[in-house]
């Protein structure tokens, strides 16, 4: 189950038009969690959760992997939202965090 604090809008539309990679580069980003557990996403040890920051809107998604949460400025557009989704899960990037 994903909660959405203070709502990103654009962004449950974004992440569905990532591919299965990118989404598994997205997860690993988010939770440092590589794969679902086999029984999905409630086997988790906790939620995902979603919370607006007020930071640009030119900068990258953050994220505080202990605590499940993916930090996201407002973007304006669901485009502006998938780019910078798509930026943090370029192999180049999301390899250099953690260990991939």
């Amino acid at each position: 189950m994903i909660r959405i604090k203070k709502t990103c809008l654009f962004t449950p539309q974004a992440v569905e038009s990532l591919s299965i990679e990118q989404q598994r580069q997205l997860l690993f980003f988010w939770t440092s969690v590589k794969y679902l557990p086999s029984d999905g996403f409630g086997g988790l040890a906790s939620k995902l959760y979603i919370y607006k920051v007020s930071e640009s809107a030119d900068r990258l998604p953050s994220s505080h992997t202990c605590f499940y949460r993916l930090c996201l400025p407002a973007y304006p557009s669901l485009k502006v939202t998938r780019n910078q989704l798509q930026k943090i899960t370029q192999e180049h990037v999301s390899c250099s965090f953690g260990t991939w």
